[in-house]
This record gives C-alpha cells, sequence and structure tokens, in this order.
C-alpha cells in the first residue's frame, strides 16, 4: 500500500502538518508512505509520476483566513489539467485540515468538494479537521472530547484509504477541454 502525503501547510515539514507526517510514518509503518511538502514542490512530472504511483493520497493542511494553506492552492491551481484524468479518477483521497479554534471544518467540506469534482474518491470518514482545542481537551481527559477529531481518528482514515484503493470500480467521466482550458475567453 502506498500513499502519497501532500503537505499543504504554509509551514511544510516544520509545522504541525509535518509533525503529524512524521506520527503516521511511525504509526503505520506497513504503508509506503510517499511525501510532498508543497512549499518547496509544485506540480510537474516529478509529482505527477508520485500521484500516479499512489494508491491513495492524503492531504494535510492547517486553516488560514477561511482557507487551506497557499501551497495547497497553487497545487490545485496547477494540478487542474488532472480533473477527470485517470490517474486520479477513483483514487482515494483523505484530508487533515488543522486549525486552532474554529474554521477547519469549512475549509475541509470545500477542500472534498474540489477533490471529488477533480474525479477523487472521497471514502467514508476520511476528512477531520483536528484542533488545538479538541487536542486540549483531550489532554484533560474532558468527557467532551469525543466530540472532537483526536490524532487517533487519522489511523481510521489511514484503514479507509487502504480499504477504498483495494475496490475497483469502472468510473466514468465527463469530457475536459484538455487544449484550452487556460485560454483567454474575455472578449
Amino acid at each position: 500500500m502506498r500513499i502519497l502525503i501532500l503537505n499543504g501547510s504554509i509551514h511544510g515539514a516544520a509545522g504541525n502538518s509535518g509533525l503529524i507526517v512524521r506520527r503516521l510514518r511511525k504509526t503505520h509503518s506497513d504503508v509506503q508512505w510517499d511525501l510532498v511538502n508543497l512549499k518547496s514542490s509544485s506540480y510537474g512530472k516529478g509529482l505527477l509520476a508520485k500521484l500516479k504511483k499512489a494508491d491513495a493520497v492524503l492531504i494535510l493542511t492547517g486553516t488560514y483566513w477561511d482557507s487551506w494553506g497557499s501551497p495547497l492552492q497553487r497545487f490545485l491551481e496547477e494540478a487542474t489539467v488532472l480533473e477527470a484524468d485517470a490517474s486520479v479518477v477513483g483514487k482515494p483521497v483523505g484530508a487533515c485540515v488543522l486549525m486552532h479554534s474554529v474554521g477547519g471544518k469549512e475549509v475541509l467540506s470545500r477542500l472534498q468538494g474540489v477533490l471529488s469534482t477533480m474525479g477523487f474518491l472521497i471514502p467514508p470518514m476520511s476528512g477531520m479537521a483536528y484542533s488545538l482545542s479538541g487536542q486540549l481537551s483531550a489532554a484533560h481527559r474532558n468527557k467532551h472530547a469525543q466530540d472532537f477529531w483526536l490524532l487517533e481518528d487519522l489511523d481510521i482514515i489511514v484503514k479507509n484509504l487502504k480499504i477504498a484503493s483495494e475496490k475497483k470500480f469502472n468510473w466514468q467521466s465527463w469530457a475536459v477541454d484538455r487544449k484550452n482550458f487556460r485560454e483567454n475567453w474575455v472578449r
């Protein structure tokens, strides 16, 4: 099982998303992890090859002004050519959006909508918004901590990505203009 992690944080490997990557690698040694820190990488043949080789994709990002990180935004804009492409149609994708207190769930929902429209498969229980508030609540064994996503929930996301990657379907996709989609159309 090979999972490509796209770290869309503006802090790259040095931020909270980077800490989660290290935890995942330690916790799931049965997975072949491939990591791209989008802060220092851009879409191109190398990243496309990693995407094609992956059985599933896991995206990590922080929440910045009600959106995902600018490295992830740049990737999504550059990877627009992948909409309805065989390399992504039906490929399972999960997402973990980090936030200090608010906004992460909304960012997660929008991100999953974009990924689904591109053609990725969103398995059940494959997205979470992890918050500082939830971490503090769990650390103090607050009875309401179960209402927050916890780091352990990442294990469920990984398991569901594994399950989804084992299933193969003959997905259909709509036609996409691959020649002129960046053409100026304002007259």
